[in-house]
């Protein structure tokens, strides 16, 4: 069993490097909206059992999937190893951290991240930067601890190999597109796609706003 877990920061702090261009009810909405995005990718996924958000904000717990409640909202790679716990998780063979900032995955690139293995294995996927892990799929689940944080992508590969582990990369163009400065965010609106996420920057005219100023 692969279970998909997807740490959330709580709305208020969430995003504050897109404080400059975004208010904090535009940043919540395109918080809520890309999480949408990577969820429908995981529902339509097929090595995926289970897929749990990780949050202290309850306002993430109506997205239709199960909710891990925090006592705090402490930090990416303690939701994680607070996750794993939990009984719920204790038959878990594999787990898949995602980001809930990442929606252009597509459910082909968590396939692959997720595809059997028959050995401890440690399989990523960078950010477009090469410098963070936009995916990080752990088998067994406590083969590792998560270190996701700047320089997250070198830094996981070092700790799989030095566990021993099996270590595989995946490159897709979807996965690898976070969006986390204004810089990313813009670039984001030129893609021509259809996502929830582009529902609401055109819906709230922030798409529009961006690409003219950026023109």
């Amino acid at each position: 069993m692969t279970a998909a877990l997807v740490p959330m920061k709580d709305l208020r702090d969430a995003k504050q490097r897109l404080s400059s261009i975004l208010s904090e009810d535009e940043r919540k909405g395109l918080v809520n909206a890309m999480l949408r995005d990577v969820l429908a990718a995981l529902a339509n996924a097929r090595n995926i059992q289970s897929v749990s958000i990780i949050a202290h904000d309850r306002d993430f717990s109506d997205f239709g999937v199960g909710f891990v409640e925090e006592a705090e909202n402490a930090g990416y790679n303690e939701a994680v190893g607070f996750a794993l716990g939990r009984p719920e998780f204790a038959d878990t063979s594999a787990i898949l951290v995602l980001p809930g900032d990442i929606p252009l995955v597509k459910p082909s690139e968590i396939d692959a991240l997720a595809a059997k293995q028959t050995e401890p294995t440690v399989r990523l996927a960078s950010a477009r930067d090469g410098d963070g892990t936009n995916g990080l799929m752990i088998s067994p689940p406590k083969l590792i601890e998560t270190a996701f944080g700047i320089g997250s992508f070198v830094r996981h590969r070092k700790i799989a190999e030095n566990a021993g582990a099996h270590v595989d990369t995946i490159q897709g163009e979807g996965i690898s597109f976070d969006i986390d400065t204004p810089e990313d965010l813009i670039a984001f609106c030129a893609v021509d796609a259809v996502s929830e996420t582009h529902t609401f920057l055109d819906l709230s005219g922030i798409r529009r706003r961006l690409l003219a100023e950026n023109s």
